[in-house]
């Protein structure tokens, strides 16, 4: 089976779930509207209600789209077998709700709802919406990536000295160190506010010039890495493989470019 999605109808019906759900809770959250969750790795994660209704209207509302299994952060969170969709054949939705649920908690506007059509494993169109800054980033394979509607490319100037975020946490503690060391002097650290929503499209922009991630859950990084490689950007492994929806956690760098991208991971090296 092959589908041409509407492109633009994703795009709407992000923006108006947003409108909708996102945009009247924030800094508005009432008491008991944030839990923790047994998060990935992770024992520190929260959700919020809105989190969970996003998911839900986006499910809805994709699947009206383009008929296909939906892969959620929330749903997965409450069943872990369900990420074993993303290694099916066939098409396949992966949505983010709230991408820095942290931020939109808290009042900070770092954060995003993320959504990715998948295909056999392979990311095929992929959206990423900034709410409060009202910033829609959309990519289709082969077609490039785009702004509010204006086609967008990878900023080609570099800081100097090199402006970059680091996200080791997740690291096994024994490469972080590794890491870290290899790194130390080769860079300023950038301002950061954890959401890969913002972190990726960052990148895109020219504010850093290169991020490092270790734990790549794919609603996390399947629809901005796309969205950046449609921009010329590169995502990629230490073993110079391109980051994919379906790669296990390990550590991959995000640059504007594969020149860079070879310079950064030379910089660390082998960690086996």
């Amino acid at each position: 089976m092959s589908v041409n999605p509407d492109i633009d109808a994703v795009t709407v019906l992000i923006a108006q779930v947003s409108a909708d759900l996102v945009l009247p809770r924030f800094r508005s959250l009432r008491a008991g509207d944030v839990s923790s969750k047994a998060g990935f790795g992770d024992t520190e994660d929260i959700v919020t209600v809105v989190d969970r209704e996003v998911e839900t209207a986006l499910t809805d509302g994709l699947r009206s789209i383009v008929e296909a299994p939906v892969l959620g952060e929330e749903a997965a969170a409450a069943d872990r077998s369900i990420l074993d969709r993303v290694h099916a054949d066939g098409y396949l939705w992966v949505v983010d709700p709230l991408d820095g649920t942290r931020n939109f908690a808290s009042g900070s506007d770092g954060f995003g709802v993320m959504v990715s059509l998948v295909r056999d494993r392979q990311v095929r169109a992929s959206w990423v919406y900034l709410p409060v800054r009202q910033e829609a980033f959309v990519a289709e394979s082969g077609s490039g990536a785009f702004l509010n509607g204006q086609r967008i490319r990878v900023a080609t100037a570099a800081h100097d000295p090199l402006r970059a975020t680091l996200f080791v946490r997740f690291m096994p503690e024994a490469r972080r160190t590794v890491v870290l060391a290899r790194l130390d002097g080769r860079y300023v650290q950038a301002a950061s506010c954890g959401a890969a929503a913002v972190e990726y499209t960052d990148v895109l922009r020219g504010r850093k010039d290169f991020v490092v991630y270790y734990r790549l859950l794919p609603w996390d990084h399947g629809a901005p890495a796309f969205v950046l490689t449609e921009a010329g950007g590169a995502a990629t492994h230490l073993d110079g493989s391109a980051y994919a929806i379906t790669s296990p956690s390990q550590v991959t760098v995000l640059t504007r470019d594969t020149a860079l991208s070879t310079r950064v991971r030379g910089w660390i090296g082998d960690l086996a």
